[in-house]
């Protein structure tokens, strides 16, 4: 409903003074709800209005964001570096995962990372809230995908997500997933256990050798495929990938080794919705301007967020809007 910079006085003036600063305050940082559980409801309540069947198949995307804050005495904040803008500053990390159903992205869930000098800040006797639990980012979307309640759902992420957390999880309910493998791992192919590979020379040596041109989604690829084991990773298939005219090639790692090589590109392109998600959330929902100094109520500003952006979702949905 605010346009421009907001703020709690903006909210108050909104509201019709009929709420004040000190109440709306006191909603996002001390009253009893569980932000999180109302935004996944939401989220699963919206998807069962797009025409979502049990047993159907959605995609889970994870990634994180950054925003610069400048208050001292916010908490969680932390030296971070922002891939924006190329630079560190002092700001915060944001976890954000999205169900995509039919081409809608919708948003489940979202999450504040806190650095473990805050987490041991929270347990003295001085701090007043609710102390937090260390955790990476990793353990983080492990927990997620570990309580996610669908059946079936294709997990996707990039390079950072691609460790034993966050595969183990997906493999534990039975997903498959599809991220992008860091060129300094080591990889073993089929039945060739002692012959160590490293990604950096191995993909640039089989594209060159055995790739074979690919067109997805109007767009063409030189594209080779192996079936091995990936450091710390298990049993994988990786797909190697690099555009027409482009000397930079990435590879994908899946579990789903039965899937060619078009299908998990075509399934990697689709991580690019929440990238998106982001931008907007942050463009015109406001997802980073937040004033509150507690972390209980950054994370409730956040889920809050997200839910405004399912509302708007809903009413495209219902006007049959693309």
């Amino acid at each position: 409903a605010m346009h421009g910079r907001r703020s709690l006085k903006k909210l108050e003036a909104a509201c019709r003074n009929h709420r004040s600063r000190q109440s709306i305050g006191f909603f996002l940082t001390k009253a009893q709800w569980d932000a999180p559980a109302v935004l996944a409801a939401t989220a699963l309540d919206l998807l069962k209005t797009l025409g979502w069947k049990t047993g159907s198949p959605v995609d889970l995307l994870f990634d994180d964001t950054q925003k610069k804050k400048r208050g001292k005495q916010m908490d969680a904040v932390s030296k971070i570096f922002l891939h924006a803008e190329k630079v560190y500053a002092q700001g915060h990390t944001i976890l954000g995962c999205a169900i995509v159903y039919r081409g809608v992205v919708i948003p489940y869930a979202v999450q504040l990372w806190a650095p473990k000098s805050f987490c041991a800040k929270t347990r003295q006797k001085s701090y007043k809230g609710e102390p937090i639990e260390y955790r990476k980012l990793t353990e983080m979307v492990g927990e997620i995908v570990a309580d996610f309640p669908l059946s079936k759902a294709t997990v996707l992420f990039d390079s950072y997500y691609l460790c034993p957390n966050v595969v183990r999880a997906c493999e534990a309910k039975g997903y498959r997933y599809v991220g992008v493998a860091k060129k300094n791992r080591n990889f073993f192919p089929d039945a060739r256990d002692r012959d160590k590979r490293k990604l950096a020379t191995y993909g640039k040596n089989l594209l060159g050798r055995q790739g074979r041109g690919a067109t997805c989604r109007g767009k063409k690829y030189r594209l080779a495929e192996r079936v091995g084991r990936l450091s710390k990773l298990g049993r994988v298939k990786l797909v190697f990938c690099r555009r027409a005219k482009e000397r930079s090639w990435i590879a994908m790692a899946t579990n789903a080794t039965r899937w060619g090589a078009v299908r998990v590109l075509g399934h990697y392109l689709d991580r690019w919705p929440i990238e998106v998600l982001f931008k907007e959330s942050k463009q015109y929902l406001g997802l980073g301007d937040y004033h509150v100094l507690r972390f209980r109520g950054i994370e409730r500003h956040l889920c809050l967020v997200l839910i405004a952006r399912l509302l708007l979702t809903h009413l495209g949905a219902a006007q049959g809007a693309q």
